[in-house]
Order: C-alpha cells, then sequence, then structure tokens
C-alpha cells in the first residue's frame, strides 16, 4: 500500500494542484477543468453531502442557506498531520484553526458578499481543508434552485440562481 501511496503522491497530486491553481487564475471560464457541483432543489442535502465528505459543518436550515458559490478544495494529508483549513473571498484570507469554526466563518463571508438575509452573489468563496480524514476532491455547492422570491429576495431570484 506504500508504493501506491507513493505513486499517488508523485503523479496524482501534482495533477489536482495544477487544476486548483488554473482554478484560482480563472482560467475555467475558456478552459473546462474537472469538478464536481453539487446541484438541486433549497433544502435537498446538497451541503449535508460535502459535509459528509470533508468532515466539517456547513452552513443548514431551512429556506436558502447556501447564498454564494462554494469551492470545497479536500486535500488529503499524512496520517498524525494536523487538520487545517483556509476560506477565501474578495480580498480576505483567513486561517481557520478548528474544523467547528468553518460553519460561522462561511457564514460571516455569505453576509459580507450578499448581505444578510435571503439575498444571493454569485461571487465565489473558496475553502480549503487539509486533513488525513478528506479526499483529494474539488467540489462546488451552488445555491438552491429557486423558481419563487421569497420575503428579502429579489423578483428575478430565479434567473440570479441560474
Amino acid at each position: 500500500m506504500n508504493t501506491l501511496n507513493q505513486q499517488y503522491e508523485e503523479k496524482v497530486r501534482p495533477c489536482i494542484d495544477l487544476i486548483d491553481s488554473l482554478r484560482s487564475l480563472g482560467v475555467e471560464k475558456d478552459l473546462a477543468l474537472p469538478a464536481i457541483a453539487v446541484i438541486g432543489d433549497q433544502s435537498s442535502g446538497k451541503s449535508s453531502v460535502l459535509e459528509a465528505l470533508s468532515g466539517v459543518a456547513l452552513p443548514r436550515g431551512s429556506g436558502i442557506v447556501t447564498r454564494c458559490p462554494l469551492e470545497l478544495k479536500m486535500k488529503k494529508m499524512r496520517e498524525g498531520e494536523q487538520w487545517a483549513g483556509v476560506i477565501s473571498y474578495r480580498d480576505v484570507r483567513e486561517e481557520i484553526d478548528d474544523p467547528a469554526d468553518v460553519d460561522e466563518k462561511v457564514r460571516e463571508a455569505q453576509n459580507k458578499m450578499a448581505g444578510k438575509g435571503a439575498g444571493i452573489s454569485d461571487e465565489l468563496i473558496s475553502l480549503e481543508i487539509a486533513s488525513p480524514d478528506v479526499p483529494d476532491l474539488t467540489l462546488i455547492d451552488l445555491p438552491g434552485i429557486t423558481r419563487v422570491a421569497v420575503k428579502g429576495q429579489s423578483d428575478d431570484i430565479g434567473d440570479q440562481v441560474s
């Protein structure tokens, strides 16, 4: 098994790092990069899927909870290495030392970018997690599909989500 891990680190990990670097440069606007997007109706369990994969609590609730696209980059670390997280949005880049703080940090970022309430934004929040307990994977959580505006939302909320 050690040889498999060594080959993975030598051959696969550099490709994943390259894809993440290209995505951070905005190359995905002109070139399709591999990623998994979690899409569905509001409160259909999209964030719960990401929670199960990442092991961190993400904002939950009823109605519109994911109000900005959330890019979740997970990097598998060697056994015994410490969990580490970084959240980035706009000009903010903040380290997160405790997985229990992720929910609060994502909510803060959404409030700064989409305002408090039920508004949404197309600005990306990037959350990087390094842990021995996660797979090497990048996922994107999108706001839930909305058809009818509720109090505090713009009348064109369906178009905004699309």
